[in-house]
């Protein structure tokens, strides 16, 4: 049974709770690195962070769910800049998985995008989650690599609008 939830915009008010249900959440995830409730705060400070893009997920009053996209670029072989959007982290707290809130907040979060002209999204977690939305493996279906050593089976990339990321084959994935 699906959790009666609601979605909105997080705000500074919520940051601390936020940092704590990151935390949390991640601390059952099955890929994870530890730090992710720091790597959230240090994309709010950076030149990505996009607010309307920052959104909860309550149920009673209480914050049990939060996702974030960002502003990224894909850096095409000819040196060009091609702006997109990275998903990450998207957390629900234990209790309340398997509830339909994580899948609400990337459709919202998808919904928002589109709206704001977005064509894409990347995402570096686990695959089988991902790919229910659409995710596909980022340098087999589109030729896009990665800036990282992150293997690339977790790398994965959703085109919002139907041939966004035509053409920018060879290119790399770089945070602003």
């Amino acid at each position: 049974m699906i959790t009666p939830f609601g979605i909105r915009h997080e705000n500074p008010s919520d940051f601390a709770t936020i940092y704590d249900l990151i935390k949390t959440a991640f601390a059952t995830a099955e890929v994870k690195d530890g730090d992710e409730q720091d790597y959230a705060e240090d994309l709010r400070k950076s030149d990505g962070y996009i607010p309307q893009l920052a959104l909860v997920a309550e149920h009673d009053g209480q914050i049990v769910g939060h996702i974030m996209f960002t502003r990224i670029y894909i850096t095409g072989s000819d040196g060009q800049k091609t702006d997109t959007l990275m998903l990450s982290p998207l957390s629900v707290l234990l209790e309340y998985r398997s509830t339909g809130i994580g899948s609400a907040l990337v459709c919202k979060g998808f919904e928002i995008a589109r709206r704001m002209g977005f064509g894409s999204v990347f995402v570096v977690g686990y695959p089988l989650y991902y790919s229910r939305f659409g995710f596909v493996r980022c340098d087999k279906a589109f030729g896009i690599g990665n800036t990282n050593d992150i293997p690339g089976q977790y790398v994965m990339g959703y085109e919002l609008t139907d041939g966004t990321l035509k053409g920018c084959e060879g290119g790399v994935i770089d945070i602003h």
